[in-house]
């Protein structure tokens, strides 16, 4: 990892109640902040203890802090898109769900099209980090990130990485991620629905049950209109059933589905399609 995630520490954020901005609701007894407006962006703010629902476009929250004391939504989120929503964007922020008595379901959840996620840290969810429900459209950015610890509540729970759970997406691409379970119940990257993607160069290691899975519009790979790659990603699934769900892999019956150079860390087997390549060996 050689990139910086969440805010700067050297510039102090501020406190939520001062905003005072067209498009922007307050409900400060409740803690409860609501983005009517379009083209909102919320920049430098310590949302700690405070709830976040858009309603609109292009809301952008940019180098804050938030946490799951407060969570709203349906799905008890700390950030939450209604299907009114679309293209939400999340960079260089923080969100840490259950420290300090937090009690998030969700960490995000986007029920509108558009979603991206960028240069953050994603911590600490009772089950999914990041949520996908709702609308048909847009695309998944989730690239540059440290995301951690799904699947927290206990017994019983079914925690994702990433769950994408009705709509159909246009794109999903999942990049330059590293990604850390240690104890939990839950799954990886389930990149459902998608006409088409990629899910290349992450870092993955720990306790789930498979890093992965892909499949086109209705749950099914073969419905997949373009080609969705998974490449150069590096795992150590000792403690996994392993990198992808069978369903789709290497060497699958799917035209559409791509692997080739992802390397188990532990074994240096390289998982990728008979087709593919072999990676050449680096020498000094």
């Amino acid at each position: 990892m050689d990139y910086c995630v969440g805010h700067s520490t050297n510039t102090p954020i501020k406190d939520p109640a001062t905003i005072a901005m067209a498009g922007v609701s307050l409900n400060v007894p409740q803690k409860s902040i609501t983005v009517t407006g379009d083209n909102v962006t919320l920049d430098g703010y310590d949302f700690g203890g405070w709830s976040v629902v858009t309603t609109a476009a292009n809301t952008s929250l940019i180098n804050s802090k938030f946490d799951g004391l407060n969570p709203g939504g349906p799905q008890n989120s700390v950030i939450s898109g209604t299907p009114s929503s679309s293209n939400l964007r999340i960079v260089n922020c923080i969100i840490d769900g259950l420290s300090g008595g937090g009690r998030a379901e969700f960490l995000i959840e986007m029920e509108g099209p558009g979603l991206t996620i960028e240069y953050s840290w994603l911590k600490n969810s009772n089950s999914d980090l990041i949520g996908r429900h709702g609308r048909d459209g847009g695309n998944i950015i989730i690239r540059y990130n440290v995301l951690e610890q799904a699947g927290m509540r206990g017994p019983g729970t079914h925690g994702d990485y990433l769950q994408v759970y009705g709509p159909t997406v246009e794109a999903t691409r999942i990049l330059y991620n590293t990604a850390v379970q240690n104890g939990g119940s839950t799954q990886g990257f389930i990149a459902d629905n998608t006409n088409s993607g990629e899910f290349g160069c992450n870092t993955l290691i720990g306790s789930v049950t498979y890093w992965m899975s892909v499949s086109g519009p209705g749950t099914d790979a073969a419905n997949l209109s373009g080609l969705f790659s998974t490449h150069d990603n590096y795992f150590d699934v000792t403690k996994a059933f392993g990198f992808n769900y069978p369903a789709a892999g290497p060497n699958d019956r799917y035209p559409k589905t791509v692997f080739s150079k992802n390397v188990n860390m532990v074994t240096g087997r390289v998982v990728q399609d008979s087709t593919s390549p072999k990676p050449k060996p680096s020498r000094p």
